[in-house]
């Protein structure tokens, strides 16, 4: 398995393929709004999005990219697994604090109150209507994530897969997105090779 692309975004560093993007400093919103600007994105639902969502569109926007030079379907043949070990707990925080000063629910909130929730606004912005799966991990690559995206590839609709790793809690985040292309063969399923490759 060798990704075309690979993408990192942590504090302080945001890359495609170890090419620096941007440099994003501050708290993780202030850190997000740099690397939005820095992609010089238009799209004004990014602004509404929570910040695993942001996470996720941010991290995956410069693969996607790519995926588009090289002739991508993003539409039809793009499968995407994600993959993440706090989930949408920052959204839930802030749920539950909501419900406990008002003792009503936010629905600008609560939409956000699910894992997969990136996957979906990662979709919506790219028109994507290919299979997705979301599962919780402790860390980018294991044994479970690999066969997911095994399990992905052999759907004969699945040409492109994007692999994501979106992680944020409190003033912690870190995000990865590598793209593999149709030529990646994905033949053996006992292969120890890593989902995301460990350069910048």
């Amino acid at each position: 398995m060798k990704p075309l692309a690979h993408s990192r975004l942590e504090p302080g560093v945001f890359t495609l393929d170890g090419t620096p993007i941007a440099a994003p400093k501050g708290t993780p919103d202030e850190a997000l709004r740099t690397c939005y600007q820095a992609l010089a994105m238009d799209y004004p639902k990014f602004h509404k999005m929570d910040p695993l969502a942001k996470l996720a569109v941010l991290v995956a926007e410069p693969v996607l990219r790519v995926a588009r030079e090289r002739g991508a379907d993003l539409a039809g043949s793009t499968a995407v697994l994600a993959l993440g070990s706090s989930g949408c707990l920052a959204s839930d925080v802030e749920h539950w604090r909501v419900r406990q000063a008002t003792g009503l629910a936010s629905p600008a909130v609560f939409v956000y109150t699910l894992p997969n929730i990136g996957v979906g606004e990662l979709t919506i912005r790219h028109g994507m209507h290919g299979p997705s799966l979301c599962l919780m991990t402790e860390e980018p690559d294991t044994a479970e994530a690999r066969m997911a995206a095994r399990l992905l590839r052999r759907d004969p609709r699945v040409r492109w897969l994007v692999c994501l790793w979106t992680d944020i809690f409190a003033d912690r985040f870190e995000a990865r997105a590598v793209l593999y292309g149709p030529e990646d063969p994905w033949t053996d399923p006992a292969h120890p090779t890593a989902l995301f490759p460990s350069t910048p």
